[in-house]
């Protein structure tokens, strides 16, 4: 049995980059600059997609920013002992 690696862990640093940006962007403000490349691989994720107002990040997204937050933390946390 395989078992398949979290979104997060495959993705390439600019993927990352423009996901984090994608978050941080605010309804009606100019966002930081998106990759474009990264944005639409993004897209064929599930975890971005383009909006009238430019490029979102989707809940699945977000969830995956989450994660992986949450796994730098625990991982932070053990290295500290």
């Amino acid at each position: 049995m395989t078992q398949d690696l979290p979104v997060s862990d495959t993705l390439s640093d600019s993927q990352l980059n423009a996901l984090r940006n994608l978050a941080e962007r605010q309804p009606g403000q100019d966002s930081n600059f998106v990759n474009i490349s990264a944005a639409q691989a993004l897209t064929q994720l599930g975890l971005a997609r383009r909006g009238g107002g430019g490029w979102e990040i989707t809940p699945l997204g977000r969830n995956h920013l989450l994660r992986a937050v949450s796994r730098d933390d625990a991982d932070g946390a053990a290295n500290a002992r």
